[in-house]
């Protein structure tokens, strides 16, 4: 193995239809080698659809693949901090990783390879995604830097994964009795320090709010595609919570055939973009500022809690 080497990565649960088209358009960005984490079944009723989804992966001819088949449900948040910190100890320096309805474009992988190569050497740039939200361009570049990371087909370098401690509990008490601190974790999303205390409550169990904390701690940039490169499936009503509701996806997304791509060099946030980019992690009222952004984040969807009496 050489030392820049990417591993691409896969998580997968219990449906089978989206998997397959993820599969689909990973075999046509001509991956050679896949690792395939697929979680256990929570119920009784979840295994036809867990090994539906198996199936597909050991089926798989078309590149290698080295799979993990959990006996019992983890869940997303344990199954991603566990099995990106495994394949970075089995040496690699960088990962590219992709959920079970995240269907990626033909030149996903592409984007992705020369981004994590071209911001290799930027202690800065610490997170790559190639979704992208359905906002305007402004920059000539290709992609834009946001503080807050997306979990919709990313990649991120060993050095900066390894670093992260995923149980940060006082920190993430103290951030949030700073209002000033808060405030700036804040910036991209009003929503998130509410995210951040529901880990801490346990109303949720999210990776990508501890490793948005972990970011915002090192003033890290994240990188997101002007041109979506990821189609996110989960809003056809399919799965456990039915959402048939997408502000997210990009309405072109079948329609994208960039292969060259221009890299942003200059590291200031966009204040404009910023702006826009907040409407997607806010609502009408606090609540639903919180629910869109655990949405977006998690796929989790909470209902507004319901008063003494009700």
């Amino acid at each position: 193995m050489t030392k820049q080497e990417t591993a691409i990565l896969l998580f997968v649960y219990n449906i089978p239809d989206h998997t397959l088209k993820v599969l689909e358009g990973l075999k046509k960005n001509n991956v050679k080698r896949l690792y395939v984490f697929c979680d256990g079944p929570k119920t009784q009723e979840d295994l036809v659809k867990v090994e539906r989804t198996r199936e597909l992966i050991r089926n798989i001819d078309w590149c290698e693949v080295e799979s993990v088949f959990r006996e019992r449900n983890i869940g997303l948040a344990t199954s991603i901090i566990n099995g990106v910190t495994d394949i970075f100890q089995k040496g690699y320096d960088s990962v590219i990783v992709l959920e079970d309805d995240c269907v990626p474009k033909e030149n996903f992988i592409k984007f992705m390879v020369e981004s994590l190569e071209y911001y290799r050497s930027s202690k800065e740039v610490m997170h790559i995604s190639g979704f992208g939200l359905p906002i305007k361009k402004y920059t000539d570049a290709d992609v834009y830097f946001t503080p807050y990371p997306c979990s919709w087909g990313w990649g991120t370098w060993a050095d900066v994964w390894m670093g992260c401690d995923f149980s940060q509990t006082k920190g993430y008490l103290s951030l949030l009795k700073n209002n000033e601190v808060k405030k700036r974790f804040n910036y991209s999303g009003e929503a998130f320090s509410e995210f951040l205390k529901f880990q801490l409550e346990g109303k949720v169990n999210s990776w990508l709010i501890r490793w948005y904390y972990y970011i915002f701690m090192k003033n890290g940039r994240c990188v997101w595609s002007y041109e979506s490169l990821i189609e996110n499936k989960g809003f056809d009503g399919s799965g456990v919570h039915k959402v048939k509701f997408d502000r997210f996806n990009q309405k072109n997304i079948g329609n994208l055939q960039k292969v060259n791509f221009k890299f942003e060099n200059n590291l200031a946030y966009n204040e404009k973009l910023i702006r826009e980019f907040r409407r997607y992690f806010n609502g009408n009222g606090i609540w639903e500022k919180i629910k869109t952004i655990i949405y977006l984040s998690t796929g989790i969807i909470l209902e507004k809690p319901k008063k003494l009496g009700d």
